[in-house]
């Protein structure tokens, strides 16, 4: 007789795989009758795990339409298996999933989309960490503004945008009708973020999204104004004032959660 550790695993490879394996381990008159009780979890399974996915990804479901979704959803399950215990991770892959499935690949709205309802997901979910306030940023001396390392909050993300995708997200929150897929004229960046427990996103200008990439990467401040003046052909003064603006609109909106002051030495 089977172990119940045997039984466990041989009714997941069914659940999960549709492995066969587990039916002679039911009861029941004959294999059909058998495999009919099968059934019923096997759906539920994967109406559950649509279902999960329906709730992190609302504007893509309302985007293709309920049944399109339901078959884009089951296709997903099972060329991605759930290999974790928590549900709310199961979606992770759902963008990189559209974007390289052949399958879906060709409507790139589909892959972005997910991505930035994805972003929002993980600003809520993101661990808690302090703000960087103004009272702390104007207390560093002048002399070290120069050396200043700023760290990121762990609550923001970036996506990059080449679709309406905020007017397609905002449509479906008002309960409007979604407008058509729109290509931009040029790439963009969205920034999404957490802040006193909502989530914020907004599209980025690129001479910001550009330096807050550089900045996030550890480069120093000083360094990082003078290659924006490069970037974006500003003089040296014009681009430390742009930076400041930036910065502050930065402490603001909570996206620093504080720096460090390397000197070299």
């Amino acid at each position: 007789m089977a172990s119940l550790a045997e039984l466990q695993d041989r009714f997941q490879r069914h659940i999960v795989h549709n492995d066969d394996g587990v039916t002679g381990d039911i009861s029941g008159p004959d294999d059909a009758y058998r495999q009919e009780r099968l059934l019923i979890y096997y759906r539920a399974y994967r109406l559950r795990l649509i279902a999960a996915l329906a709730v992190d990804y609302p504007a893509l479901k309302a985007f293709v339409d309920e049944q399109r979704f339901e078959e884009l959803a089951s296709t997903y399950i099972e060329a991605r298996p759930s290999m974790v215990r928590n549900l709310r991770w199961f979606g992770d892959a759902m963008s990189g999933f559209l974007r390289n499935d052949p399958r879906f690949s060709g409507k790139a709205i589909l892959a972005e989309l997910a991505e930035f309802e994805w972003a929002q997901g993980l600003a809520f979910d993101a661990s808690d960490a302090t703000q960087l306030s103004f009272d702390e940023l104007a207390s560093v001396p002048a002399e070290h503004w120069p050396q200043l390392h700023f760290v990121a909050h762990p609550s923001l993300h970036l996506v990059a945008s080449q679709w309406n995708v905020i007017a397609i997200w905002h449509a479906h929150r008002d309960n409007k009708p979604l407008p058509p897929a729109t290509r931009q004229e040029q790439a963009g960046t969205i920034a999404v973020w957490r802040k006193d427990y909502k989530t914020y996103f907004r599209s980025l200008d690129r001479d910001e999204a550009w330096l807050w990439r550089a900045l996030a990467a550890g480069t120093a401040f000083s360094e990082a104004c003078s290659r924006l003046a490069a970037k974006m052909d500003m003089d040296e003064t014009g681009a430390a004032q742009r930076a400041a603006q930036l910065l502050r609109s930065w402490v603001e909106e909570g996206w620093i959660q504080g720096f460090d002051i390397v000197t070299g030495d």
